[in-house]
């Protein structure tokens, strides 16, 4: 045995240099942060001298923090100010009542209105008047043009002209007038006999959603003119799991999320694709975290605030190289400015248990089922009746034993188990989070600290003696500090950490499940001990027994996951980012110049230590199984077969029984930094223009073991400028120039532009009499191209030539024993290997009805990829042939192309004053083609890939069922099936090309969907009345298809050469004489049968559509008054679930239609039940 000690990690001591820097810098911005916070905790104010309006406002924001708004010529009077500690508002009236003006405080901001001329009626109620004034942006004091207005309870509306002027017709004096403009909060403003009114719209700090993030910058939602989808936090927290993959299926538009892996704690990560899928080479989007490439699969949903999918070329031009496949863009939470901090804690419990688990067949129906699959076989080999009569059957009397069986046999009438019940369990989960986020406007500062840890849903590892069980823990850090250095220079500093914990059985869930439906149900899995020679050198301490064996059925499942050994994984990451901006105003206004620099070091140790594996003899492990004596014959079991690895007494010891160790120390380490030049101005009140330039590089370490490698390599130049006319017609233009280590010098390099308008109808004059039903329509369009330089298998520097040692040559003999080796050629070199391309074209449409009720958005997409980068070495494209002696170059070759549609559409209201409702469906549909791909030409067009989608289902057509021995002997006599004999019930499948034989070059053809869907949808629903609170999300899928194999769907399947296997309810339709009109299934046989179970077999693909309950939460809040009163702002609890419900068509199958292997050898699904509690002070 032996052992090593943890090398240092190089990268991780650099990083600790660089983080012990950046914990200076984080000292100092905290304390000036807490210095200037003092002072927004003052609750009074004071002036005591002669001054103008403007400065006592800049004196009154520096006391309290609040902004304020107001016209430049109303704030030139001088004013003597007489104010000693008394109440911001007192302090206000008492200098803006003499100058007949008014004011309106709105959370932190401040509106100064002027007091304006009246009209007065004898009855408010009866005379009409027309009402004047301006509508202005309170931030930018910029007129608003196109806002509309609306008589409260009246069909009297208005709109400003560009300007931002408007006349309206008020019925009566004191009427309200309702404003509203996108991205605004809505104001109501009473007239009070008024004849004239200014009125400042504020924006809307809340709606996230209305800002997006659109490349490098962000733009308001409305002047977008690209594809682009964003959720929030509370969406993601509504989903209890520890990955945030898999909380998007049926959240976003474009966005297909398949959860093939499984719920197994710490590699239950999704599948993600950004509308669907248009190549056969890499296919995953680039994920953008605060500006660096970063993987997202363990941060925390609480330190998200908005995610985002970039679809279009438009959006994804900017990343050049990196964008084709989109791109998802995570924005972490930042501080706020606030009179107080807030501090808020989240806690939660659940437990988790399987959504499916395949039901197996008992004892008594195991033994029926496999009499008939024995006499079968005989049939079919063509046994003798007298021959047939000696098969060991099961005897009536032990069928009716197991019949009668408790299960446990504990009655003495044997043993019944459901091996995936035994192995399979509910596991507990729970999360804790702590996040204070404060400041003012100085300074503002996040700060979060978290915990998820998930256990076992696997049975019985509590008795295994290497102290490990299977869990994962995961730990989250983030720090996000704002600090405003002066009035023009700002930092930032953000500082992330994520450590995760796993452990597991050195067995896999892939082999638990081969065993779970290979072993018969009516074996013991422990026994008493016996005198097997093998077990006075290996004594097993197991509360059950010894564990069971024999020379057929060597292997046993309580075994494997308490003997096998175990698996350990730590992966710490650790990433900082310092960002510098400074407004270059003195040049011309609206200029800034920002630069960041990030690290981020990532250690991955891995410790994986197994029982030796042995091939001979009767069992891989023989540290664990226990072999009943067969005829007193322990055949390679003699004493000394145990020497050395087995020298324990009755304890079981790590160091002396776990006869390998695997040990991996993998860190990596990443560089970025980026300059980049902002410009944002308006003109004229009518021209807005906005532009950035940027040139980023990142460096990431490439590692094998703890030894350095060549560095990855990226950079470029972006840039983006945008124009909006009257905030009516829109243009953009991006372009990312970027190049990649992949390709040769001279091809290195890329240009990836792209265009993008859009036209505001709503805001046309014609369209002024829709303003009471609609209030925004915009149509837009984009076109572009993008590029991918991502070679399959992570494979790099596919221009250079690589040689490999080792390989032996023949000269006339194949014998690589004799001859000697020596240096060959690895993958062939490719000089003129470049970028993947993709264009694509996006026509979109966005309207809002009602008051802002309604959001309907629908968006059109075609892309064209070409020169996709491939490897002519899979099995349908034509290659070198093998006598080359060498693999084949990349080269960029194909065509596919991929159009779709998806939309989502917003519906909230509220009904009376308590009950408030939002419905929000999503739908997305893509369909590829293939174009073009270097295929071995068929004979038949049924058998090419070109011309139908990509990853499509070649298979042998089922055709009927073998009506007698008359047809089976003709079938087997004219070999008209090339895998062996075919006896009554076994399955014929169609000739397809009238040959008169099946074969897989002329009888293969395309049944069904591809296994990723094309069609992906969610209908997320959420209800409030009062304090309670529920949503729901349903998800689902069509247009997708599951072949299964294997132990999945065969009777009776072998494993490593046993006759073994267990049987499902699927099987008690299988063809019998009697039954050959209704069968489903074909007749039952032992063991493999090519013919029947052929894996390419059309009997056995399945519809795998689906709808399922993905989400739901209950919650309540209690009242704010009442939480006050014990000293908390908010106090709410809730449940949730996950997974809760499925409905789908594979109840035949027994499988969840996210199954993601085929041959049923997976970790099944989970489903969650989640209580937790969120407490804000």
């Amino acid at each position: 045995m032996h052992f090593y000690r943890f090398k240092k990690n190089k990268s991780l001591n650099k990083l600790l240099k660089i983080m012990m820097t950046l914990k200076i810098i984080t000292i100092i911005m905290l304390v000036s942060l807490f210095q200037v916070n003092a002072s927004v905790k003052a609750q009074t104010v004071s002036l005591n001298k002669k001054m103008s309006l403007k400065e006592a406002f800049k004196s009154l924001k520096k006391q309290t923090g609040y902004d304020f708004i107001y016209m430049a010529s109303d704030v030139s009077a001088l004013v003597s100010v007489e104010a000693n500690h008394i109440p911001l508002n007192d302090a206000l009236r008492s200098f803006l009542k003499p100058l007949s003006l008014d004011f309106e405080i709105q959370e932190k901001t401040v509106l100064i209105k002027k007091k304006t001329t009246t009209f007065n009626p004898d009855n408010g109620k009866e005379k009409r008047a027309q009402v004047t004034g301006k509508v202005i942006d309170g931030r930018t004091k910029q007129p608003i043009p196109g806002a509309n207005l609306v008589v409260k309870g009246t069909k009297i509306t208005a709109r400003t002209d560009v300007n931002g002027y408007f006349t309206i017709q008020a019925p009566y004096a004191d009427a309200v007038i309702i404003v509203t403009y996108l991205g605004y909060q809505p104001q109501q403003i009473e007239l009070n006999g008024r004849s004239t009114i200014e009125v400042f719209l504020v924006e809307d700090a809340k709606a996230l959603e209305e800002v997006t993030v659109v490349g490098y910058t962000t733009q308001r939602k409305e002047s977008v003119t690209g594809a682009v989808s964003t959720i929030t936090t509370k969406d993601l927290l509504q989903s209890p799991s520890a990955n945030i993959n898999n909380v998007l299926a049926g959240r976003l538009p474009g966005l297909i999320a398949n959860q093939y892996s499984g719920g197994e704690p710490g590699v239950d990560k999704s599948e993600i694709f950004i509308r669907g899928k248009s190549t056969y080479g890499d296919q995953s989007p680039i994920i953008i975290v605060d500006g660096v490439e970063r993987d997202m699969s363990y941060l925390s949903a609480e330190e998200i605030e908005t995610f985002t999918i970039l679809k279009d070329a438009a959006a994804t031009a900017p990343y050049g190289i990196r964008g084709a496949n989109g791109v998802i863009v995570i924005k972490t939470k930042r501080g706020q400015a606030s009179e107080r901090a807030t501090l808020n804690f989240r806690m939660s419990q659940g437990i988790n248990t399987p959504t499916k688990l395949p039901k197996m067949l008992g004892s008594a129906d195991y033994a029926v089922l496999n009499n008939e699959a024995k006499i079968n076989d005989a049939v079919r080999d063509g046994l003798s009746p007298a021959d047939i009569a000696k098969l060991n059957l099961f005897t009536p009397e032990a069928i009716d034993k197991f019949r009668r069986a408790k299960g446990d046999n504990s009655d003495g009438l044997g043993y019944n188990h459901d091996y995936f019940k035994y192995i399979f369990g509910r596991g507990l989960q729970q999360e804790y989070n702590l996040s204070i986020r404060g400041g003012n406007d100085k300074a503002r500062y996040y700060i979060l600290g978290g915990y998820f840890g998930q256990g076992p849903n696997y049975k019985h590892v509590d008795l295994s003696n290497y102290g490990v069980t299977s869990k994962f823990k995961r730990y989250n850090f983030r720090s996000n500090i704002d600090v405003d250095v002066t009035d023009k220079l700002s930092a930032r500093l953000d500082l992330g950490a994520r450590i995760t914990d796993r452990t597991a059985p050195a067995t896999t869930a892939s082999r638990l499940a081969t065993l779970a439906t290979t072993q018969p149900p009516y074996l013991p899995i422990t026994v008493a001990p016996n005198a097997n020679k093998a077990n006075s050198a290996y004594l097993i301490d197991n509360p059950g027994g010894m564990l069971f064996g024999d020379q057929i059925y060597r292997y046993n499942v309580l075994g494997e996951l308490t003997r096998s050994g175990y698996l350990s994984q730590k992966v710490t990451n650790l990433n900082g980012t310092f960002s510098l901006r400074y407004d270059l105003d003195l040049i011309t206004s609206g200029l800034s110049i920002d630069g960041s620099l990030s690290y981020d070091a990532t250690s991955d140790q891995w410790i994986n230590r197994r029982v030796d594996h042995y091939t001979e003899g009767y069992r891989e492990y023989p540290g664990y199984a226990t072999f009943v004596p067969t005829g007193g014959s322990d055949v390679y079991m003699s004493p000394g077969f145990y020497d050395g690895a087995y020298k324990t007494g009755n304890k079981y010891s790590i160091d002396q029984t776990l006869g390998n160790k695997f040990e991996k120390h993998d860190p990596s380490n990443r560089t970025y930094y980026q300059l980049k030049l902002n410009y944002e101005r308006s003109f004229n009140k009518v021209h807005e223009v906005a532009g950035m330039l940027l040139f980023n590089r990142s460096s990431q370490g490439a590692y094998s073991g703890d030894k350095a490698g060549v560095d990855y390599r990226y950079q470029g130049m972006t840039g983006q400028f945008n124009y909006n006319l009257n905030r009516k017609y829109l243009a953009s233009f991006n372009f990312g120039y970027n190049g990649s280590e992949n390709f040769a010098k001279d091809k290195r390099y890329g240009f990836f532009p792209a265009g993008s308008i859009g036209w505001v109808i709503s805001r046309e004059e014609f369209m002024k009499g829709t303003a009471s039903w609609l209030d925004q329509l915009k149509i837009r369009g984009s076109y572009g191209l993008v590029g991918s330089d991502r070679l399959t298998d992570n494979k790099r520097f596919a221009y250079l030539q690589t040689y490999g040692g080792g390989s032996g040559y023949d000269f006339g003999i194949q014998n690589f024993n004799v001859n000697p080796g020596g240096i060959s050629e690895g993958t062939l070199a490719n000089v003129n290997l470049t970028w993947e391309k993709a264009r694509k074209t996006n026509i979109g449409l966005d309207a809002t009805f009602l008051k802002q009720r309604l959001n309907v958005t629908v968006d059109y997409f075609h892309e064209y990829r070409y020169d996709i980068l491939t490897s002519l070495s899979g099995n349908d494209r034509l290659g070198f042939p093998a006598v080359t002696g060498t693999s084949t170059p990349f080269i960029n070759s194909g065509i596919v192309t991929n159009r779709g549609l998806e939309f989502e559409v917003n519906w909230s209201d509220q009904i009376g004053k308590d009950f408030r409702y939002t419905l929000k469906p999503n739908f997305t549909f893509a369909r590829n083609k293939i174009v073009f791909q270097n295929e071995v030409p068929r004979a038949h067009p049924w058998r090419q890939g070109t011309g139908h989608r990509l990853y499509e289902n070649f298979v042998y057509v089922f055709d009927h069922f073998v009506a007698d021995q008359a047809e089976a002997d003709r079938l087997n006599k004219s070999q008209f099936q090339p895998w062996g004999k075919v006896g009554p019930g076994d399955v014929v499948y169609k000739d397809l090309n009238g040959d008169g034989k099946i074969d897989d070059l002329g009888d293969r053809m395309i049944v069904g969907n591809p296994r990723s869907p094309e069609i992906q949808f969610g209908l997320p629903i959420s209800l409030q009345y009062r304090g309670f609170d529920f949503s729901i999300l349903l998800q689902g899928a069509l247009n997708t298809s599951v072949m299964l194999r294997d132990a999945a769907t065969w009777d009776f399947p072998q494993f490593d050469q046993d006759k073994t296997g267990s049987v499902k309810p699927m099987h008690l339709n299988r063809w019998t004489p009697e039954t050959a009109a209704t069968a489903k299934y074909p007749a039952l046989h032992i063991g493999q049968n090519s013919n029947n179970k052929n894996p390419n077999n059309s009997l056995f693909l399945y519809d795998a559509k689906y709808l399922r309950m993905k989400n739901m939460e209950v919650g309540y809040t209690f009242s704010k008054s009442l939480m006050r009163k014990i000293g908390l702002a908010n106090v709410r609890i809730y449940a949730q679930g996950q997974n809760l419900f499925t409905w789908d068509g594979l109840d035949r199958a027994d499988v969840d239609p996210e199954i993601g292997d085929a041959g049923g050898y997976w970790y099944p699904v989970l489903k969650v039940y989640n209580f937790g509690i969120d407490i804000t002070l």
